[in-house]
C-alpha cells in the first residue's frame, strides 16, 4: 500500500464524516416540519461548502504522490480539521421543541462559519505560498492566486459585513468557482 494510498482513507473518511453530519442536520431540519422558520442564507451557504467539499476530496487525488510524509499529511490534515468543523457549523445540529429560525441561526453563526471558511482558505494558501518562497517563485505564485487573494477577502468581509444581500452576492461569487471547477470535470 502506497503513502497515497493509506493517507488518502483518513481523508476520505473525514470528508466523508463532514458530509454526513451536513446531511444529518438537513435530515432532522425536514423532519422538524413546522418547527423550522426557513431563510435562504443556510441552506445556500451549505451548498457552497458541499461544493468545496467535493472539490478539495476530488483535489486530494494524487497517486503520483506515493513519498508522503507524515509531516505533510500533517499540514494537510489541518485543512481537513477545518474542513470538517465548517461542515458541521454549516446547519443546526439539533431542532429545539420551540422551533429554530434559519436566519437568526445563521446570523448567529455567522462569524465563526465564516471564519472557518477564511481559515481554511488561508491555511491552504499560505501552504502553497511556502512551497513556492522555497521554490524562489512567491511573487509568480501571488500573481498566479490572484483571484484566491481576491476570494480570501470575500469570505473575511463574510465575517463583519451582516448585510444579507452583500451576502447573497459573495456566495453567488464564491460558489462560481466550484461551478466552473465541476463543469470542467464533467467531462
Amino acid at each position: 500500500m502506497s503513502a497515497f494510498s493509506y493517507t488518502s482513507m483518513l481523508a476520505s473518511i473525514i470528508i466523508g464524516l463532514a458530509l454526513v453530519d451536513i446531511l444529518m442536520s438537513f435530515n432532522r431540519l425536514i423532519r422538524a416540519g413546522k418547527a423550522v422558520r426557513w431563510h435562504w442564507a443556510a441552506p445556500a451557504a451549505t451548498v457552497v461548502v458541499v461544493m468545496t467539499v467535493m472539490q478539495i476530496w476530488w483535489g486530494l487525488y494524487r497517486p503520483e504522490a506515493d513519498s508522503t510524509t507524515i509531516g505533510q499529511f500533517l499540514l494537510a490534515f489541518v485543512a481537513l480539521v477545518i474542513l470538517f468543523l465548517l461542515a458541521a457549523a454549516a446547519l443546526p445540529d439539533e431542532v429545539p421543541a420551540e422551533g429554530i429560525d434559519l436566519k437568526a441561526y445563521y446570523h448567529r453563526n455567522g462569524q465563526y462559519f465564516w471564519g472557518l471558511f477564511t481559515a481554511l482558505l488561508a491555511w491552504l494558501l499560505l501552504l502553497d505560498a511556502i512551497a513556492a518562497a522555497i521554490d524562489g517563485a512567491l511573487l509568480a505564485f501571488l500573481l498566479d492566486r490572484i483571484i484566491d487573494l481576491v476570494v480570501l477577502l470575500v469570505f473575511t468581509s463574510l465575517i463583519f459585513v451582516r448585510r444579507l444581500w452583500w451576502h447573497a452576492i459573495a456566495m453567488l461569487l464564491l460558489s462560481s468557482g466550484p461551478i466552473a471547477w465541476l463543469s470542467r470535470s464533467l467531462g
